[in-house]
């Protein structure tokens, strides 16, 4: 069955740029599409995962948010969409990736 997950970006990310309302006002609805049954195995899911990030990069960076505040957009978008989609083997991922981001964060 396929997934189709629609998500607007954060509202903090936006509040705290302090472009909540113009920004709600233009934003556009994040879409990603995923058929959970495709997700069979761990290439599929790392495949899905790493096209997830790059569309959520490109709506955020779309969204002309200020550099700094992209990549929290991104992050809430990919948190919203994990979480929506559900699926066991995109979470494990997900969760191994933001600990990976953040050693790498702590130590840079």
């Amino acid at each position: 069955m396929k997934h189709l997950i629609k998500t607007v970006a954060a509202a903090s990310v936006l509040a705290s740029a302090g472009l909540f309302a113009a920004t709600a006002q233009q934003s556009q609805e994040f879409t990603f599409a995923v058929d959970r049954a495709e997700l069979t195995s761990p290439q599929a899911v790392r495949v899905a995962y790493q096209r997830l990030n790059v569309e959520a990069e490109r709506y955020c960076e779309a969204m002309a948010l200020p550099i700094n505040e992209q990549a929290y957009c991104r992050a809430d978008v990919v948190e919203h969409v994990v979480s929506a989609v559900s699926h066991p083997g995109l979470s494990d991922l997900h969760v191994e990736r933001t600990r990976e981001a953040r050693y790498v964060a702590d130590r840079g």
